[in-house]
C-alpha cells in the first residue's frame, strides 16, 4: 500500500525518504515486506507526506502488476517508466475500490460473458468473434453501442484519466469481481470502440499470456466490429487501389466510417486482410491518409460508459453512504475521491443491493 500511495502521488523512493528524513533503504525494506516493525511515528510521517491516512497504508490489499497473467494491456513501447507506474497506480486504486463496492451490491447482467478457447475454433479469432455475435443474438450490421453491449454482459467499463495518450486500456477477469476494462477517457470515439473490442477479446479468449494474443485480439476486434461477409463487398465498391486521397474515395470511406463507426485506419486494415488491396497498396493508403490517422476527419462521438457511475451511485445514494461514507469505506482522502470517482457518470442505478 505504501508503493501504491507513493506511485499515485508520483513520488520516488528517494524523494519520500528525503521528505520523511529516513534512509531510502528503509523505504525499500518496508515496500519489499522486509521491515514489518514500522513505528507509529514513522507511519504517521509517511502517511502525512503522501496525503493518505495510516489506515490506508495498513490495508491488506494486493497490487496487480502488468506481469500478472490476468492483466492484458495496450501501451506504446515508448511509454516512460514513471508514466507507466502512475497509470498502474490509478488502475489498482480503482480496482480495490470496486472490489469493496461489489461486496455491497449485486450486478445482474442481462447477457453472459462467454469464455471461449480459440483452439476449439481452429486458432481463428475471427470465428470466436462470430460466435460471440451469435451468442449475444446481434443482428447484421454495425454494433450501435458497443459500450452498452459489453456492460450488459456484466463488464464494468471504467474510463480513467491516465493523463497520457500513450496508454489505451487494460482488462482484468478475476474470480471475486466482475470483469473490468480500464480505458483511457481521452480516446476518440472510433478508437474507444476498437479498444473495447480488443479488450473484450482478451476477456473472452485469454487466460494465459502468449505471443499471439495481441494479434488474436486485433483479429477478434476487426471481425466483431466489421464482419467480413458484410464489409468486404462494400470495400470492393470503394476501389481503394486508386487515388486514395481523391475526394471520391474519401467520401465513400467516410460513409463507411460513419456506418460502421470505425476509423479510416481500420477500414484500410480490413481491406488489406480481406485481400481487397495488396500489402503495397495498403501501405500507400496509410501514407496517403497519414493526417487522418492522428486526428481523423469525420469524428465518431464517444460512447458513454455508465457502469462505474451506477455502482458509485448505488453505494453512495441507495445505501446512503454519501461521499463521506465512501471515503471512510475506501480510506481515501477527499482529493483522491474527487479525482477518481466524482466525475463518474451517475445514471440511475440498475443494481440489486445486498447486505454487507
Amino acid at each position: 500500500m505504501l508503493i501504491l500511495a507513493r506511485e499515485f502521488r508520483e513520488v520516488t523512493q528517494k524523494e519520500l525518504a528525503d521528505r520523511t528524513q529516513v534512509a531510502q533503504s528503509t523505504i525499500a525494506k518496508i515496500e519489499g515486506g522486509i521491515k514489518r516493525d514500522v513505528s507509529e511515528e514513522l507511519a504517521d510521517r509517511l502517511a502525512r507526506e503522501l496525503r493518505f491516512s495510516v489506515d490506508f497504508l495498513c490495508q491488506e490489499e494486493e497490487l496487480l502488476s502488468y506481469g500478472s497473467s490476468a492483466y492484458f494491456y495496450r501501451k506504446r513501447a515508448t511509454m516512460p517508466a514513471p508514466e507507466r507506474r502512475r497509470i498502474h497506480s490509478v488502475v489498482n486504486m480503482l480496482r480495490i475500490a470496486i472490489r469493496k463496492f461489489v461486496k455491497l451490491i449485486d450486478i445482474d447482467p442481462s447477457r453472459v460473458l462467454p469464455q471461449l478457447d480459440v483452439e476449439e475454433y481452429g486458432q481463428d479469432a475471427a470465428k470466436v468473434a462470430k460466435a460471440v455475435r451469435v451468442m449475444w443474438a446481434l443482428p447484421d450490421g454495425p454494433i450501435r453501442d458497443l459500450t452498452a453491449l459489453i456492460e450488459s454482459a456484466g463488464v464494468l467499463v471504467v474510463p480513467c484519466d491516465f493523463s497520457s495518450r500513450l496508454f489505451d486500456a487494460t482488462s482484468l477477469r478475476l474470480s471475486d469481481m466482475p470483469p473490468l476494462i480500464f480505458i483511457n477517457a481521452s480516446l476518440p470515439g472510433d478508437r474507444w470502440r476498437y479498444t473495447l473490442a480488443h479488450e473484450l477479446a482478451h476477456l473472452v479468449m485469454h487466460t494465459v499470456p502468449h505471443e499471439r494474443m495481441e494479434e488474436e485480439a486485433d483479429t477478434f476486434a476487426a471481425e466483431l466490429l466489421t464482419p467480413a461477409e458484410e464489409i468486404k463487398p462494400q470495400l470492393l465498391q470503394v476501389k481503394l487501389t486508386r487515388n486514395y486521397d481523391s475526394p471520391y474515395v474519401l467520401r465513400d470511406l467516410a460513409k463507411l466510417k460513419l456506418f460502421w463507426r470505425v476509423s479510416f485506419q481500420m477500414l484500410i486494415y480490413r481491406a488489406r486482410h480481406l485481400n481487397v488491396i495488396s500489402k503495397d497498396e495498403a501501405r500507400r493508403a496509410y501514407i496517403s491518409m497519414a493526417p487522418q490517422r492522428m486526428v481523423e476527419a469525420v469524428p465518431i462521438e464517444r460512447e458513454a460508459s455508465n457502469s462505474l457511475g451506477r455502482v458509485v451511485a448505488a453505494v453512495r445514494d441507495d445505501l446512503r453512504f454519501g461521499w463521506d461514507g465512501l471515503r471512510t469505506l475506501l480510506n481515501w482522502p477527499e482529493d483522491v475521491t474527487e479525482k477518481l470517482l466524482a466525475s463518474s457518470p451517475s445514471a440511475a442505478p440498475k443494481l440489486r443491493l445486498v447486505q454487507s
